[in-house]
């Protein structure tokens, strides 16, 4: 295995302060072609990518928003605009769901963990064309509020929220200590 690849890998950070450019449609195309290369038993391909983009961001600003309304009672309209703006923190968004299906052997959390590999392949992708990327989650992805807002359907689970652009400064940052020592258990007999 080559070392480049295991440095590349050991250097990733989440990058939470991004700014333009975006990747161009192109690259879009080629990291997420590559992306879905990522492992998937029955070879069911159960990800699914949508780019929200300029004006765009507002649906993804919209789902924040109702997950506010939700959580708070009495929460004043004028507060709208400060839960918006949180999908603006990022020139693009990446929304990575699975397209659960029913199958005799591969069950749904198998095919959602096929999509969550696929994202994880895609900020790879997108961190080696030289852009950040900043994986984001949260209640607000977990309900049919969600769903209903996003056009997606009941079989459908998001598994992440990508934020990417061009890393604001560009100062790479140090590699973290990860712990896998603690992490990492050998049976041998």
């Amino acid at each position: 295995m080559s070392n480049d690849i295991i440095k590349f890998m050991r250097n990733r950070v989440s990058q939470p302060a991004l700014e333009l450019p975006a990747p161009a449609k192109n690259e879009w195309l080629e990291v997420l072609d590559a992306a879905s290369r990522a492992a998937d038993h029955g070879g069911l391909k159960p990800w699914r990518f949508r780019v929200y983009e300029g004006e765009g961001r507002n649906q993804i600003g919209q789902i924040y928003w109702q997950q506010a309304l939700s959580e708070v009672s009495g929460l004043e309209a004028n507060k709208e605009a400060s839960f918006v703006k949180k999908a603006f923190r990022a020139p693009a968004i990446l929304l990575v769901y699975a397209s659960t299906q029913v199958h005799p052997k591969v069950p749904a959390v198998e095919q959602i963990m096929a999509a969550s590999a696929a994202a994880q392949q895609a900020m790879l992708g997108l961190n080696s064309l030289g852009y950040g990327t900043m994986w984001r989650s949260g209640p607000a992805c977990f309900t049919q509020k969600t769903k209903d807002l996003l056009g997606l359907e009941m079989n459908d689970q998001i598994v992440g929220l990508i934020y990417v652009g061009t890393p604001v400064g560009n100062k790479p940052k140090s590699p973290v200590d990860t712990g896998i020592n603690d992490r990492v258990e050998w049976i041998d007999n």
